[in-house]
């Protein structure tokens, strides 16, 4: 049957009606920052009901970013989405909208979506990471979503990499997402800046802040100062990504999110230095690709969970799943 898949982040309220076989039949989009203070719960019910208007539907599954109980569908911690935090949001968005509601981390709901219908959807060993603002990430085993005990599991993006490095959102240092994230990658490209100030890395960073896609544009343009931030930023993902590859044996990695964008230019140095830390056989087998979903991750993978409702792939033709 259909379900709802809900992407809820910092910018905008995302709800798809999905079938079975991922084809989005109807999408409804709310900017957050249009939402009236203390009404994002409100606003998600309304996103649940409008995008489901006129469909049959067997249930809705909320992605958020933060920490997650699960098997509560309650938010620890959201950030920027503190009005949501400490409520059961199945029983709450239940009574607005009448459906059967689930609650899922979003990194975890995006790796499902590539795990059903995108990178992944051949293998059941599956490892996703995404760059953005921060670094999330979910890991598929033998077809079962990785929650561990409370539902809380996956944070891919705090292993610590480098111990008194750089201070990291979450208030350790030296994370991976201090690292490897899109924020990273503009604080490399202010210290190369400053170092290179001839390069046009160097030039664009005295007229303007700098930002990923400048990075990115001005490597895909062959500027040497460029190219090595991303050379560095794919070093040290690659070095997270060795890890993975050694607790987790996948039999893909997925990268996706914003940063991602920067394609070869990120995942070739990654690679290399994913082979150089990983042991054999695992290093040999995994394939580190790009993912193939973009932003419509989330929200199909938060309509496959619905869908399934324990995160265990159906294993059976997506379009004859239930």
């Amino acid at each position: 049957m259909n379900a709802i898949g809900v992407d809820v982040g910092g910018t905008k309220i995302a709800a798809a009606v999905v079938s079975p076989g991922g084809e989005i039949l109807n999408e409804v989009r709310y900017p957050t920052q249009a939402v009236p203070p203390n009404r994002l719960l409100e606003s998600i019910g309304y996103a649940i009901n409008e995008a489901g208007e006129g469909f049959e539907t067997g249930g809705a599954c909320v992605a958020v970013p933060g920490l997650v109980m699960s098997p509560e569908n309650k938010v620890i911690f959201a950030p920027n989405l503190h009005e949501i935090e400490g409520i059961r949001l199945d029983e709450e968005l239940g009574r607005s909208t009448g459906l059967p509601v689930t609650v899922e981390n979003d990194a975890n709901a995006a790796a499902w979506g590539e795990f059903h219908y995108g990178a992944g959807k051949d293998v059941e060993h599956l490892v996703f990471v995404t760059l953005g603002t921060g670094v999330g990430g979910g890991v598929i085993t033998h077809g079962v979503l990785l929650r561990g005990l409370q539902g809380a599991g996956g944070e891919l993006g705090h292993i610590v990499m480098e111990p008194g490095g750089p201070l990291c959102g979450c208030g350790n240092e030296g994370c991976l997402e201090a690292l490897a994230s899109g924020t990273a990658i503009q604080r490399r490209a202010r210290e190369v800046a400053n170092r290179h100030p001839g390069s046009a890395l160097g030039r664009l960073a005295i007229e303007r802040q700098i930002l990923g896609e400048d990075v990115t544009r001005l490597a895909q343009e062959e500027d040497e100062a460029a190219l090595r931030v991303l050379r560095e930023t794919g070093t040290w993902l690659g070095i997270g990504l060795a890890g993975f590859v050694n607790i987790f044996n996948p039999e893909i990695v997925a990268v996706g999110g914003g940063a991602s964008q920067a394609g070869e230019m990120l995942l070739e140095p990654a690679r290399e230095e994913m082979y150089r830390k990983a042991r054999s056989p695992s290093r040999d087998l995994v394939e580190i690709m790009e993912a193939t979903l973009g932003p419509t991750s989330g929200v199909l993978g938060a309509a496959a969970l619905a869908q399934d409702g324990e995160g265990r792939y159906v294993l059976e033709p997506a379009g004859e799943a239930s």
